[in-house]
């Protein structure tokens, strides 16, 4: 599984990634694009910024980067969905911290509820999660557009 560092401009991008379950790091603070790019490479992390030329200098340094050209949510985790990375709501990271997710155990199978062990946050798929869906959806409709596959069409399509 590939493994993310956002930088500031992408902080709530990179909360939508832990949300699908994927590993995303934070900068610390503001710094210098010296030090994110030695933290993504020393990490084997790849660098996803809207910065042009701290993409460019991650090229240029055989680092790994995807440069986001999008300021709407929607449309940066299109992108990134442009890059194989997939649209499927998973329970697996805090959205703060990162910390791996602990399942709690409970009698409704279909009310799964998460806790993360390191900052206690705790996660569950309520109402809140069918808005998350649905964005996704939207997400996926874009994605469709960027690849010129019309929404409806691939709907008709599908048995």
């Amino acid at each position: 599984m590939a493994r993310f560092l956002v930088d500031l401009m992408l902080m709530r991008l990179g909360r939508w990634l832990r949300l699908l379950g994927q590993d995303v790091k934070n900068p610390a603070g503001p710094g210098e694009d010296e030090g994110l790019l030695s933290l993504a490479k020393s990490e084997g992390r790849t660098l996803i910024t809207r910065d042009r030329r701290l993409a460019e200098a991650c090229r240029h340094a055989d680092g790994k980067c995807i440069l986001i050209r999008s300021s709407g949510i929607e449309e940066q985790l299109a992108e990134l969905a442009e890059e194989g990375v997939p649209l499927v709501l998973k329970p697996r990271r805090c959205t703060i911290c990162n910390a791996p997710l602990q399942k709690i155990e409970s009698g409704s199978q279909e009310m799964g509820t998460w806790c993360c062990p390191a900052c206690k946050k705790l996660y569950w798929k309520g109402g809140h999660w069918q808005k998350m869906e649905k964005m996704l959806q939207t997400v996926r409709s874009i994605h469709s557009r960027m690849n010129g596959i019309d929404q409806n069409e691939k709907d008709q399509q599908s048995p």
